[in-house]
């Protein structure tokens, strides 16, 4: 877990280094959210709707992309009697964001991505009955869509629907699929 978590650091230093570098706009984006967390799938079969929240940074590579790394957090409970915690997943991830310059619009939208280390905590079936919380590491991506609502030069209110999987082997499924609905606020700085 250390070395993954290394590497997601060199990974990201390097792509900041390499846009600062390549590209001459200066300014990056704080990123703050919270809303919830609604399984589907075959995780809706197990879950509860939860809530969800997290933080990002970002460094411009031009007027429209960004790249940066955040940390989320969702907590689902399970819907199953019994099972001794909810289904937790803490998220470290490398994310990047496309957002078309749009200077008419009162909105402006974007497209998301992400791939990332997933911290989870998830009921591992030990008999027909019976189950136990088990933590794994493991990789997950997310990708959607989102929109900002520009409120002054350095802050603007957002909001952004986000599909969200990992493969994790033993639990009460081996894909656990959820959206995140939040909404938050961006800044940028210059």
């Amino acid at each position: 877990m250390k070395k993954m978590f290394l590497l997601l650091l060199i990974m990201f230093a390097f792509i900041t280094t390499v846009s600062a570098y390549k590209f001459n706009v200066d300014y990056w984006v704080l990123q703050a959210r919270g809303g919830v967390g609604y399984p589907i799938l075959e995780s809706g079969n197990h879950l509860n709707l939860g809530f969800s929240g997290g933080l990002s940074v970002r460094k411009g590579f031009d007027t429209e992309l960004s790249a940066g790394g955040g940390v989320s957090y969702v907590n689902m409970p399970y819907k199953m009697a019994g099972v001794p915690g909810p289904f937790t997943a803490t998220i470290m991830q490398l994310e990047g964001v496309y957002a078309p310059y749009l200077p008419d619009f009162f909105i402006w939208p974007y497209l998301k991505a992400g791939l990332g280390m997933w911290m989870v905590k998830y009921a591992n079936l030990s008999s027909a009955e019976t189950s136990q919380l088990s933590d794994q590491t493991t990789f997950g991506f997310q990708f959607g869509i989102g929109a900002s609502y520009p409120i002054n030069n350095l802050f603007a209110a957002n909001a952004e629907v986000m599909f969200n999987q990992a493969s994790i082997s033993g639990g009460t499924g081996d894909l656990y699929n959820f959206l995140t609905f939040c909404a938050g606020v961006t800044m940028l700085l210059k």
